[in-house]
C-alpha cells in the first residue's frame, strides 16, 4: 500500500504470517538485498503519523487501501489500533466504525473499543489463536455448528436494526474471555428495506443501494474464508440450529427473532 508517496511497508517492516489464508500478524513482503537507512524509516513513519494519525510508537502489523492496523498500548494495556487515511474511503470506513458503536455499544457480541481518535480507535489485543478461524481448529462439530448460529444470530440482530455488517466471517470474530466478539465494521451501513433476512446482504451478498465495496456473505460456498468453509458449517445448519434455539425460547424478543428468521416480518 502506498499513501502519499510512502510505503507501510517500508517504514515499518514485516515478519512472516502465522499460516496461510486470512493474514494473521503481519504480511511479508521481503525485498532482498534493499536496505533503508534510519533517516529514511523516522521520516516515512513521521509521514505516516500525520496521515493516519496512528500513536507514533505503534507498531505496524497490516493496512488497506485506507486503512492501517498497529499494534499499541491504551492505557497501560496491549491494544490493537485501527487508523484511517485522508481518502473518501477512509473517511467512510471510520464513520462506519463509528456508527456501529454508537448502535451496538451495549451488544455483548460486539468487540468493546478501548479508545477512540480522531481517525482511528483501540481495542483489546488478543492471541492470534483467539481468533475464531484458528480456535475453531480445537472445536467439536457441535461447538462449530453453535458458533455457526451464533454468528447467523448477531446478523439477524444487526438485520432488525436495519443494517448489514457486510464482512461477517470467522477471521473478524475474536473470543474475549472466552465469549465470541465481532470486529471490522468498516462496511457496516444502512440496509435496504423489505428483502427478507435470508435474501438480505449479509446472506446473498445483495442489496441494492450503491456501496464503496461488495458485501461479504458470512456462509458464502463460493468463499473459502466463510463460515461454510473455515468452520464446515453451512447456511442451512446455522438456520436449523437457531432456528430450534429460538423456537425453545419463550420470551417475545425470541419470537420476533424467529418470525424475521422465516420470512414473516422484513
Amino acid at each position: 500500500m502506498s499513501v502519499g508517496g510512502i510505503h507501510a511497508d517500508d517504514v515499518f517492516g514485516v515478519l512472516p504470517a502465522a499460516r496461510a489464508g486470512a493474514p494473521v500478524g503481519r504480511d511479508v513482503r521481503p525485498e532482498p538485498g534493499v536496505r533503508r537507512t534510519l533517516t529514511s524509516r523516522v521520516l516515512g513513519r513521521a509521514k505516516l503519523v500525520y496521515l493516519y494519525r496512528s500513536p507514533a510508537l505503534s507498531t505496524f502489523v497490516k493496512s488497506t487501501d485506507y486503512a492501517v492496523t498497529v499494534y499499541t498500548r491504551t492505557a497501560g494495556q496491549d491494544t490493537v489500533g485501527k487508523f484511517f487515511a485522508r481518502t473518501e474511503l477512509g473517511r467512510q470506513g471510520f464513520a462506519a466504525e463509528r456508527l456501529s458503536a454508537e448502535v451496538f455499544a451495549d451488544r455483548p457480541w460486539r468487540m468493546p473499543v478501548l479508545r477512540w481518535y480522531r481517525r482511528g480507535f483501540t481495542v483489546p489485543r488478543l492471541p492470534d489463536d483467539a481468533r475464531l478461524d484458528l480456535a475453531c481448529r480445537s472445536m467439536s462439530r457441535a461447538e462449530r455448528v453453535e458458533m455457526g448460529a451464533w454468528a447467523l444470530d448477531v446478523l439477524l440482530d444487526i438485520y432488525l436494526a436495519g443494517y448489514v455488517h457486510g464482512d461477517l466471517q470467522p477471521h473478524n470474530v475474536w473470543l474475549l474471555d472466552g465469549r465470541p466478539v465481532v470486529t471490522d465494521f468498516e462496511t457496516f451501513s444502512r440496509r435496504t428495506p423489505g428483502i427478507p433476512f435470508l435474501d438480505s446482504g449479509d446472506i446473498t451478498g445483495n442489496d441494492p443501494a450503491p456501496r464503496p465495496r461488495p458485501l461479504d456473505p458470512a456462509f458464502d460456498p463460493d468463499d473459502d474464508w466463510s463460515f461454510h468453509h473455515v468452520l464446515n458449517v453451512s447456511l442451512d445448519d446455522a438456520v436449523g440450529a437457531l432456528r430450534s434455539s429460538l423456537s425453545a425460547a419463550p420470551a417475545a424478543e425470541a419470537r420476533r427473532r424467529l418470525d424475521a428468521l422465516e420470512g414473516r416480518t422484513t
